[in-house]
Parts: structure tokens; C-alpha cells; sequence
């Protein structure tokens, strides 16, 4: 099939006007079992991580609707303040304004930063993990920095974070040659003795380390256990750092998509979730994204990371974690799901905010177990509501080929309908959206129940065609 034919039966699906797109369409067999459903996805499993002299941009505020809408579109979720700038933030609290000391290059936040914050997560419904600076050697300030959050911010705080990536000090000329994990943990139980102190009865997590072979997070937890409630870590799928182009870290499109990329993060997962509950601790990825080091224009920005992420969410909540925050630098071109003008609050959505909302969408209830069979890189997850209802999430990752899935569940079930995620072709910037619906000018998104496709079952037997590089959510009903 040529090219010019492939897009026009691929519009031509989009529009309901044929159902398989060639005779080479990859056929795929899907079976969920409803008879033995799972853990339940946590409600605020979805989050996102911002750097925390974010705080200096007008952002957060109980006034900023658009983004606020950006936000609840994602239902509860935890708003994390964290990343490398939470160890040049700087607890001053008469500080009438956040602001960024030039000679330091740390930013400066007080209470009336933190009354702008919690005004605007009780606006968005959301909690936080509310980063502190452990790098500067000042527990007193994070201390007192966490009692004024706990006063402002009431039952909108999920627990405060200490330090960010201790195992990366040395890369930022914090610590001396020679630090390690075994210099961390006295440092970090002195710190966190001196806020527990002023904060009878506070929830602290950590260590928040980036992702290394060398056990530091697993030696931290054990060494923190009975300290931290929450054992935090961060994850990217690839390396902005690798310059070889050959290596499986490398940023590509192709290298995202890998079922081994997925294997290799959710064994770091399955290792951590492990050592956090064995030293008594809940788990949640409180850092990821696609590419590290701001992530790789042409991947990250692209339509592959929102198929990326749609897989990513739901394995990285199968394998027992309790959350996921994906990192915003709010800067176009990167791996941020939302952008930003400097200085101003107009914002842009990118195609992994779409997975988001998808996720949002179909990540409701039980977990249930999924079996693929099919020789395309097709994933398949689902879950099972409160109601009754089963939602499963169908991902090609395949970038030239459609697949053609039949989806076998139990023969109550006699109604389905579709929702898509779809995009003009993989690595589009622009163009996405979810039920075919685009997130509007002020930050709200609400399909409209026409955008739902219906979907003949039959004898528990559902087919649903998948063009390349797409998703849908297939929800069945009896």
C-alpha cells in the first residue's frame, strides 16, 4: 500500500467509513479476565512533579483558572514540588515574594509563596509532596518551612519530600569526593530529627534518588526505615545524556517504544516497591519521564510519548506502586506535558498530557489481568469500576502496521463503545486528542457523548482495528 493510500484509509477509519485498514493488518487476540480483579489504582495515583523555584513564576495561584483546570482534569492527583532546584530554594519567611537571588541562584520563598501554593491545590483538589532542601545543611529552615505548610495547607498536604537525588550530589558539587549512601543516612536522620521535632505527627518521604545500579536507594530505605513513610525514586526511560547513538538508552522513537525500555523500568520498579515495603514504607515514582537531562526534542514532544506513557502508567500500577509523577519543566520542546510562557500563564498542552486525561479516563477501579497474543507490539490493559463496567486501554506501538484485535470477556457483557487517542502520525507535535476532543483555550477538557464510537459484542467477543502508532479505551458494559 502506498503512502498517499495508507493516510487516506487511516482518515478514512478516523471517520467510522471502514473498519480494517489493508488486508496485511496485524490480527491480535485479547483476553481479560473478569473473574479475578486486582489491586485498585490509588485516586491520586496521577501526578506531576515540578521543579521547585516554579514557585517564582505566577503559576500557583488560587486565581490561575486555566491551569487549575488543567489540573482537575486529571481528577485528585499529587502535585509534586521537588527536581534539583529544591536544593537552591531557600526558606525566608517574611518573604512578601518569591524571588531568585542572582548572586546565589537560589530562589527565596516565604509564607505568602506558600498561601499562593495551597490556594491553589485546594482549588484543583489536589495534594502535594512538598519538597524540602536537605543539600544546604539547614533543617531548622525546612522545619519551619514544613509547620507553615502544615498550617496553610491543612489536608492538602500528602507528605514533605527531603532532598532530591542525594545519589547525584557530587554531579552538583554538592558534597565532597567520596560521598556516599553511608554519609547520606547520617545526614538525612539528623535533618529529619530536627523536623519531626517542630512537626509532631508529619508524613515524610524520600530518598528521592535517580535511578543508578548501585543500591543506593535500597540501602537508603533500609537505613531510613521507621523515619519515612513514603520511599520515593525517580525514573527516565532514556538517557539524554547518551551520545551513542547504537546504545538501547539512546533517545529515539523506536528505542521509547521497545518492550525492553518497558521490561528494564518496571524491574527498577518491582526493586524498589520491594525495598520500600520491606522497611515498612509505601512506593510512588515521584520523579519520571521519557528522556532525562529535559528530555529529546522529536521523542518527548512527539506523539510517541503519550503512547509511551498510556503503557508505562498502567504497568508501572500493575507492578504495585502507589503513584507516578511525571516531571514538568514547563518548557516547549521537552518531555513537559504542559508549557509555558515565561513569566505569563498561557499554556500549551503537549501530547503526553493527553495520555494523562486518557489514563484519568480508563484507570479506574480493579486491576485486571490482560493476555495479548499477537506478533504486533500491541499492550493491553484493563480495569473493572465500582459499576461494573470494564475499561480496557489497547496500545500499537507499531509505527507502520494497524492491528486488528479481537477482545474476549465474558459473554454478560453486550455493549462497547470507543474512545481514541490518536494523532495525524507518530511523531506529530500538534493535533493530538483523546475521544476526539481537544483540551480548550481555558484548560478544560469534556467530550461530548457523540465522540463515543459503539462497538458490536458479541458472544463476549469484541473487534476493534487499531491504526499504527495509536490507542484507544474500549469500555464494555452488560
Amino acid at each position: 500500500m502506498s503512502a498517499w493510500s495508507s493516510q487516506l484509509r487511516r482518515f478514512l477509519f478516523s471517520l467510522g467509513l471502514v473498519t480494517a485498514l489493508s488486508a496485511a493488518d496485524i490480527p491480535a487476540q485479547v483476553t481479560i479476565d473478569v473473574t479475578t480483579p486486582g489491586r485498585a489504582i490509588p485516586a491520586d495515583f496521577l501526578g506531576l512533579s515540578y521543579e521547585k523555584n516554579a514557585l517564582v513564576e505566577p503559576h500557583f495561584k488560587a486565581d490561575n483558572t486555566v491551569l487549575i483546570n488543567l489540573h482537575r482534569n486529571l481528577g485528585p492527583g499529587t502535585l509534586r514540588l521537588g527536581g534539583n532546584k529544591v536544593e537552591l530554594t531557600r526558606w525566608q519567611a517574611d518573604a512578601t515574594a518569591a524571588i531568585l537571588d542572582k548572586k546565589t541562584g537560589q530562589a527565596v520563598i516565604g509564607k505568602a509563596t506558600l498561601d499562593d501554593l495551597y490556594g491553589f491545590l485546594r482549588a484543583t483538589q489536589w495534594q502535594c509532596l512538598h519538597g524540602l532542601n536537605l543539600a544546604s545543611n539547614a533543617p531548622e529552615q525546612s522545619a519551619d518551612e514544613a509547620a507553615y505548610a502544615r498550617k496553610v495547607g491543612a489536608g492538602s498536604v500528602l507528605a514533605f519530600e527531603v532532598g532530591n537525588e542525594p545519589n547525584l550530589y557530587l554531579n552538583h558539587a554538592a558534597r565532597p569526593d567520596g560521598y556516599t549512601c553511608a554519609g547520606y543516612l547520617p545526614e538525612a536522620l539528623a535533618a529529619i530529627k530536627v523536623i519531626r521535632a517542630k512537626n509532631p505527627g508529619i508524613t515524610l518521604a524520600g530518598p528521592a534518588t535517580a535511578r543508578r545500579t548501585d543500591h543506593w536507594f535500597e540501602d537508603a530505605v533500609a537505613g531510613l526505615k521507621g523515619q519515612l513513610e513514603i520511599g520515593t525514586s525517580h525514573l527516565y526511560a532514556l538517557s539524554g545524556g547518551s551520545t551513542n547513538p547504537k546504545s538501547a538508552n539512546f533517545p529515539t522513537v523506536e528505542n521509547l517504544l521497545l518492550p525492553a525500555t518497558m521490561a528494564k523500568d518496571l524491574t527498577m520498579v518491582d526493586e524498589h516497591r520491594q525495598a520500600a515495603q520491606a522497611a515498612g514504607m509505601r512506593y510512588r515514582l515521584a520523579e519520571c519521564n521519557s528522556v532525562s537531562n529535559g528530555g529529546r526534542a522529536g521523542v518527548s514532544d512527539t506523539f510517541v510519548s503519550a503512547l509511551w506513557a498510556t503503557d508505562f502508567l498502567f504497568s508501572v500500577a500493575e507492578h504495585g506502586a502507589d503513584g507516578v509523577n511525571f516531571h514538568c519543566n514547563l518548557k516547549p520542546g521537552s518531555y513537559s506535558p504542559i508549557s509555558a510562557v515565561k513569566g505569563e500563564t498561557r499554556y500549551t498542552v503537549h501530547p503526553l498530557y493527553y495520555a494523562l486525561i486518557l489514563f484519568h479516563d480508563a484507570g479506574q477501579g480493579r486491576l485486571l489481568p490482560t493476555k495479548v497474543q499477537s506478533t504486533a507490539n500491541l499492550v493491553a490493559h484493563a480495569t473493572l469500576d465500582a459499576s461494573g463496567q470494564v475499561r480496557i486501554a489497547l496500545v500499537n506501538k507499531d509505527l507502520t502496521q494497524a492491528v486488528v484485535a479481537t477482545v474476549h470477556v465474558e459473554t454478560r457483557f453486550r455493549a462497547g463503545s470507543v474512545r481514541r487517542l490518536s494523532a495525524p502520525q507518530a511523531t506529530a507535535k500538534d493535533g493530538v486528542t483523546y475521544a476526539d476532543t481537544l483540551v480548550s483555550p481555558n484548560g478544560s477538557w469534556k467530550p461530548q457523548l457523540s465522540t463515543e464510537k459503539a462497538v458490536a459484542v458479541h458472544d463476549g467477543r469484541a473487534v476493534v482495528t487499531l491504526p499504527p502508532a495509536s490507542a484507544m479505551v474500549l469500555t464494555l458494559t452488560e
